[in-house]
């Protein structure tokens, strides 16, 4: 399943976003607001744990990409505890 707006995609994240999720993670400016940026080990668990929620609740966070480039720019949605 996937949502689409005007200029965005919403969809299940896949291992295939690393790359770009780790470059939004692991970004201090970004994340000023979160207790601490992202190495390697936590972007990758980031998104197995949402691979999980899918599997377990039928929900997680989504990856966000834009419509014209197709570039994955930030997640968002609903989690678990």
């Amino acid at each position: 399943m996937k949502i689409e707006t005007q200029r965005l995609i919403l969809r299940e994240m896949t291992a295939g976003d690393y790359d770009a999720l780790y470059a939004v993670l692991a970004d201090s400016d970004i994340m000023q607001h979160y207790p601490y940026t992202f190495d390697e080990q936590r972007v990758r668990g980031w998104i197995e744990k949402n691979l999980e929620r899918y599997r377990v609740f039928g929900f997680g966070l989504w990856a966000v990409t834009r419509k014209d480039t197709g570039e994955m720019i930030g997640d968002c949605g609903l989690t678990m505890s």
